[in-house]
């Protein structure tokens, strides 16, 4: 399959669904469907040729900082960690869990056609990698906290919160031999986020990098 001028509706969706969720083990409960399953009605579109874009100062962070008892969660814009998991997948064999619970829609405050071709695009791309190694990546642009809903008229409210059924639980850490978790994100932690640090922060040790402002 190339990844090259299609339209969204030539693309096998539950192939590149399949992609993502390939050997995830243990963790393949946190991959979500949502977006893809809301791509199946999406207005048809040519999607974006991909450019390589990952952060190489965060890839090194991540890898500097990575060892198999922390569990690394990223908390950073859609595009970046579309970007980021393509390149730890196939350059660091680290496999991406890609918790994107977002409802794409042709007038969603959130989620847009780069986002989908960026999806589609990396998907396309990721070799498969079977491997113990994971991370988890979220998007931080989920939800805009300054934005005021009720002036917005013309725009289908798709934003959404994470909670802890999102993550998974210092037992089930514990259990897979981690004992810390690393949060990478931005200066201004996401108040869901928080919360399910703050949940937990008392049965397992947390770390957050602030690696953007």
């Amino acid at each position: 399959m190339k990844g090259k001028n299609m339209n969204l509706k030539e693309v096998n969706l539950r192939e590149i669904y399949k992609k993502w969720k390939n050997n995830l083990g243990e963790f393949r409960c946190f991959f979500r469907s949502t977006s893809f399953v809301s791509l199946q009605t999406y207005d048809d579109f040519i999607l974006e040729n991909y450019k390589n874009e990952p952060n190489k100062e965060i890839i090194t962070k991540i890898i500097d900082e990575y060892n198999e008892e922390d569990f690394i969660l990223v908390d950073l814009p859609l595009d970046e960690i579309l970007d980021l998991s393509l390149e730890l997948n196939n350059n660091y064999f680290i496999k991406p869990i890609l918790n994107i619970n977002l409802l794409f829609h042709p007038f969603g405050i959130v989620g847009s056609k780069n986002n989908i071709s960026k999806l589609i695009n990396t998907g396309i791309k990721l070799n498969e990698v079977k491997s113990q190694k994971y991370v988890m990546l979220i998007p931080y642009d989920r939800y805009n906290e300054e934005l005021d809903v009720k002036k917005i008229y013309d725009k289908l409210n798709n934003q959404y919160a994470v909670t802890d059924e999102d993550f998974p639980s210092p037992d089930i850490l514990k259990r897979l031999g981690y004992n810390r978790i690393v949060v990478f994100t931005k200066d201004n932690v996401k108040e869901d986020l928080m919360n399910y640090i703050d949940c937990f922060k008392n049965e397992i040790s947390v770390k957050i990098v602030r690696v953007e402002k």
